[in-house]
């Protein structure tokens, strides 16, 4: 494991923080390469069940690191594609966990910053961070992170903010869609701590059944298909030691469920 990542665990909840301060966190091949090698252990992972994604010093993510970008344009087209990927790559792993993620941003946010954000399931931003998609001012488009920014905040906005490269607040993120809950730096793991509280309500498992069930149907036509995947999807749920410990207390607690 590079230095430049540093995991700290709390019972069942894994925090992930960028460890590059001197850079602002701009993310580099080692990063990255270190940040995908932990998601391939989480998809297997059984024990944790909420991943935090934090960046230490006063930004928590500056975007890509150019300098990985110069080492990658000097390589010929088929292995600067494939040094590329791996970004690409990362991001669609990390997505896809089955831990519940969230991550916790502030400062000046560039780039790929935002796509980090856009692959959370939840996202708590400092109030006074800065939002940028700047890579259109620099001759780059952000191809890596746009797929997860237009299922954030949708095709016209993602396109709005891609072409105009214009900075924006948390107050905007949040209405955007690209966070959930902005604060003050103060307040943020107050926040942090209330939303694992709250999400820890029900279990794991249910959770990892969730998640499993929505990337199943995410963009599929509501179709026949996705009538049986849902069917199935809840009869596996039911089938479940958890609900059928609640279903069989409801049922002790409420005589209709005999009559109906």
């Amino acid at each position: 494991m590079t230095d430049l990542i540093q995991l700290e665990r709390n019972n069942s909840v894994l925090t992930v923080r960028l460890n590059r301060e001197n850079k602002k966190n701009a993310l580099n091949g080692e990063m990255i390469n270190a940040l995908m090698n932990i998601a391939k252990d989480l998809q297997n992972d059984k024990d944790t069940d909420i991943v935090v994604l934090k960046g230490k010093g006063d930004s928590f993510c500056a975007g890509a690191d150019l300098c990985w970008f110069k080492k990658a344009a000097d390589l010929p087209e088929k292995e600067r594609i494939e040094v590329l990927k791996e970004l690409s790559v990362f991001l669609r792993t990390w997505s896809r966990l089955p831990q519940t993620t969230i991550t916790i941003a502030h400062g000046f946010l560039y780039g790929g910053a935002l796509g980090l954000m856009a692959v959370s399931d939840f996202v708590i931003l400092d109030q006074n961070s800065n939002l940028r998609l700047s890579e259109v001012l620099l001759g780059l488009i952000p191809a890596s992170i746009a797929p997860y920014l237009i299922k954030r905040m949708g095709f016209k906005r993602s396109k709005a903010l891609m072409l105009s490269a214009e900075a924006f607040n948390a107050q905007l993120a949040l209405a955007y869609g690209l966070a959930d809950k902005i604060g003050s730096s103060d307040k943020l793991l107050e926040i942090e701590q209330r939303l694992i509280t709250n999400i820890q309500r029900s279990s794991k498992e249910t959770r990892y059944m969730v998640k499993e069930f929505l990337f199943s149907i995410v963009n599929k036509e509501i179709n026949e298909e996705v009538s049986q995947l849902s069917a199935k999807a809840l009869s596996d749920s039911i089938d479940t030691d958890i609900a059928r410990e609640f279903i069989e207390a409801f049922a002790q607690k409420n005589s209709q469920c005999d009559e109906s």
